[in-house]
C-alpha cells in the first residue's frame, strides 16, 4: 500500500479520501490527524497575553474571536492584517486602536478610509453603538473579506461598507495588490514592484462628493491610511474637512508619499490652512509636529483643531 504525501505536507481531506478509497488504513488516518492537532494545539500557548480569545476551525475557514466579543476571519496567506500580526507578534497597533477608540467617543460619523478588512470599524462601532461607520474599502476581493467580517459580529450593522475609494477626481482608477505584502499594502501607485502584484480595477470618488450625495450631517473622526494616496483623498475632501472640522488619523510615509509626488509636509501644510494642528503619533505618546525630517521615526499622524480636542486628554484619558 502507497503511503502518499506526509502528514505534514498533505491536506487532511486527501487523507480521508484515501482512506475512503482504501490507499490508507485507519490506523495510519487516525495518526496523521493527531500529528496535525498536536501541530494545531500549539497556538494555545501563542493566544496567551494578546487580545485574541480563541481560534476557531470551520467549514469557511479560520477565524479569531477577540477577548472583547469580536471576530474577524483569517487568511493565513494574509500576513499584514491584524489576526496574523496579532498571533506572530502578540499585538497589532495597540495604541493606535486605544488613540482612535478615544477620539471615537460620542462620536456620531466616522470614516475609515482604506478600511481592509474592517478591524477599526468594527472597534469603533462595537464602542459606540450610537455611531454611524463608513468603511471605504474599493478592492472587490478585500471588500468582500471586509463584508465577511461585519456579517460576523453583531456591531457590523452599524458600519455601512463602500465599495468606492476615496481620491481627488472621481473616476475608475488601477489599483495594485503586492503579492506578499498583500492587501493592507494595497495602493494606486505599485509601491512593492519586487513582490509582483496584482492589478485590479476600482472605483473611486471624492470625499465632498461622498458628502454630498449621501446627504452626510456629521463627521467626528477621519482615518486614512491609503499607502501613498492621502494628500489625494485630502484634496477631494477640502470642503467637507472645512465644514466638519473631524480629528484626522493618518498614515504619512516618506517612500510612499515620494511615489504620488508629495512630503508629508505637504500635508501639514494643507491642514495648517485649515486650522489643524499636527501631532506624530509614537508609542505610547503624542508629539507636537511642525515638520517632518528624515530623522522622523513616526508614520502615524493626528490632525486636531485645537478648538475641539486637546491632545494631552487623549493620552491621559485612556489611552
Amino acid at each position: 500500500m502507497t503511503t502518499g504525501p506526509s502528514a505534514t505536507t498533505a491536506a487532511p481531506i486527501d487523507w480521508r479520501r484515501r482512506f475512503d478509497a482504501g490507499e490508507l488504513d485507519r490506523l495510519a488516518l487516525w495518526k496523521r490527524f493527531a500529528e496535525r492537532h498536536r501541530l494545531i494545539a500549539q497556538h494555545s500557548a501563542v493566544l496567551a497575553g494578546t487580545d485574541i480569545a480563541a481560534l476557531a476551525v470551520d467549514p469557511a475557514g479560520l477565524s479569531v474571536s477577540l477577548t472583547n466579543g469580536l471576530c474577524f476571519g483569517l487568511d493565513p496567506d494574509a500576513l499584514r492584517e491584524a489576526p496574523n500580526v496579532i498571533l506572530a507578534q502578540g499585538g497589532y497597533e495597540t495604541f493606535e486602536t486605544s488613540l482612535i477608540l478615544r477620539l471615537a467617543r460620542g462620536a456620531r460619523t466616522v470614516f475609515d478610509i482604506g478600511a481592509n478588512i474592517g478591524w477599526h470599524s468594527l472597534h469603533i462601532a462595537q464602542q459606540e453603538p450610537q455611531a454611524r461607520v463608513y468603511a471605504f474599502e474599493p478592492v472587490p476581493s478585500t471588500h468582500g473579506r471586509l463584508r465577511a467580517n461585519l456579517a460576523r459580529n453583531a456591531a457590523g450593522a452599524r458600519v455601512t461598507a463602500i465599495a468606492d475609494g476615496l481620491s481627488d477626481s472621481a473616476g475608475v482608477f488601477d489599483m495594485f495588490v503586492p503579492a506578499t505584502s498583500g492587501s493592507p499594502a494595497a495602493s494606486l501607485s505599485e509601491l512593492h514592484p519586487s513582490e509582483g502584484s496584482l492589478r485590479v480595477s476600482c472605483r473611486f470618488t471624492t470625499l465632498d462628493d461622498f458628502v454630498a450625495a449621501e446627504g452626510v450631517a456629521t463627521l467626528d473622526l477621519l482615518k486614512c491610511d491609503v499607502e501613498g494616496a492621502e494628500l489625494r483623498v485630502l484634496r477631494g475632501a477640502e470642503a467637507a474637512l472645512a465644514r466638519f472640522r473631524p480629528a484626522i488619523v493618518i498614515e504619512l510615509l516618506r517612500k510612499w508619499s515620494a511615489a504620488f509626488g508629495y512630503h508629508p509636509n505637504d500635508v501639514i501644510d494643507f491642514l495648517g490652512r485649515l486650522g489643524y494642528v499636527c501631532h506624530g503619533v509614537g508609542d505610547g505618546a503624542l508629539t507636537p509636529m511642525t515638520r517632518v525630517t528624515e530623522e522622523t521615526r513616526e508614520t502615524n499622524y493626528l490632525f486636531l483643531d485645537p478648538a475641539r480636542h486637546r491632545p494631552t486628554e487623549l493620552v491621559a484619558d485612556g489611552c
